[in-house]
């Protein structure tokens, strides 16, 4: 549909967005692939048929059982995909507004209602922004609901997946995956997933939570020299990677502000109780620099 794809240039970075689920729907570095347009449940796959990152607002990945219990009430959800378990929010089902627009610079406004499908009633703005070779996204979200309610914040990049790619990025522990793709108890960071040096991707399925997550990494890609550094707020302290098979060409590095299922954990894992009013807010720089091919 028109207007449903805004393109951003500056020094070499462009990238394509969209209002529809608030995404990116690509982004490259001179020609170099910086994120992986990807099928997904998301609204913009369903419209435009992939997207290559998008927005987790006001929480990310599951909630077990599809609801939760805050201060002495239950809350319930409703799966929002074909997924059993309610999934990622729901900024990335919805179509935002565009409140701004300048050549290097857009912003998103998503208003959410309470419902029966969600209890969350919010109001959240996303940037999306071009620097010298580095590409930032704020997400900033406020509780319009009369009473406290835990929200959290993310995003879900997709980058691409070459054979040689390594991640650098420390951790302190991590949650094994158990049914329904939910977090385990956390436990030591596994040789074989500790990136802290520098490693590849295990050649097998990963979907696990990380956290005491420093809030930098790095990504490597001796194909080309291309070298992504990510930068986030310290309220960025987890991270989820998902990569289903070398041979799907794509990555999932998803910094969040909570650990996934914090719903229904002792403690609040990194949710933040919001009082009417008040608000959350997070950003995330994305930095292209080349290294040696």
């Amino acid at each position: 549909m028109a207007g449903d794809v805004i393109r951003l240039e500056a020094d070499g970075l462009a990238v394509e967005a969209s209002p529809l689920g608030g995404a990116i729907l690509s982004a490259y570095w001179h020609g170099i692939p910086v994120l992986a347009p990807t099928p997904s449940p998301g609204l913009a796959s369903t419209m435009l048929g992939a997207e290559a990152c998008f927005p987790l607002v006001p929480f990310g990945n599951r909630i077990e059982n599809n609801g939760f219990r805050f201060e002495a009430r239950d809350h319930v959800l409703l799966p929002n995909t074909a997924d059993p378990l309610v999934l990622h929010g729901d900024g990335w089902l919805r179509r935002w507004t565009l409140a701004e627009r300048t050549p290097h610079r857009i912003v998103f406004h998503h208003r959410h209602e309470a419902d029966a499908a969600s209890p969350f009633d919010y109001e959240a703005a996303q940037t999306i922004a071009l620097g010298k070779d580095c590409l930032t996204l704020s997400l900033d979200i406020v509780n319009r609901a009369a009473g406290t309610l835990p929200y959290g914040l993310g995003f879900h990049p997709y980058f691409p997946r070459t054979p040689a790619v390594r991640l650098f990025a420390s951790a302190g522990r991590y949650a094994p995956e158990r049914e329904l793709h939910l977090p385990a108890q956390s436990e030591p960071v596994p040789h074989d997933l500790d990136f802290s040096a520098g490693a590849p991707l295990p050649a097998r399925w990963l979907n696990n939570a990380f956290d005491g997550w420093d809030s930098a990494a790095d990504i490597e890609y001796p194909e080309t020299g291309l070298i992504l550094s990510l930068e986030a707020d310290d309220t960025f302290r987890f991270f989820t990677l998902y990569a289903p098979a070398p041979e799907a060409g794509f990555f999932c590095f998803e910094p969040m502000t909570h650990r996934p299922n914090a719903h229904n954990a002792p403690d609040t894992d990194g949710l933040v109780p919001l009082a009417p009013g008040e608000r959350l807010a997070g950003t995330l720089t994305i930095r292209c620099r080349r290294g040696e091919a």
